[in-house]
């Protein structure tokens, strides 16, 4: 059987807030080409971050990456601006906003 292709590899990223609260320690992930990821966890857990992260819409909010890796395709991407991971095609919808309605 074939290894998958791996699209999206977050590798053991730390976030902290306003430079003092450590909100994400240590998460790991991997997106292989072809396949669908969910983050499930509850209130408080992360998911919202790590997808900030990923999307490197931390700095609004007062947060970074400051330790791990976040690679798109082999390339790091944590240093990217929003604008070009969407060129690349890393994009987030809020839930909420009522983007489809």
């Amino acid at each position: 059987m074939d290894t998958p292709n791996i699209i999206l590899n977050v590798n053991g990223i730390e976030v902290i807030y306003n430079h003092v609260i450590l909100v994400l320690k240590g998460v790991s992930l991997q997106v292989p080409e072809g396949r669908i990821v969910a983050i499930l966890g509850g209130n408080g857990a992360g998911k919202t971050t790590t997808l900030r992260a990923i999307s490197n819409l931390l700095k609004g909010e007062r947060g970074e990456v400051t330790k791990g890796s976040i690679e798109l395709q082999g390339e790091r991407i944590e240093n990217l601006s929003p604008a070009d991971l969407v060129k690349r095609g890393v994009i987030q919808v809020m839930e909420g906003r009522h983007c489809f309605a």
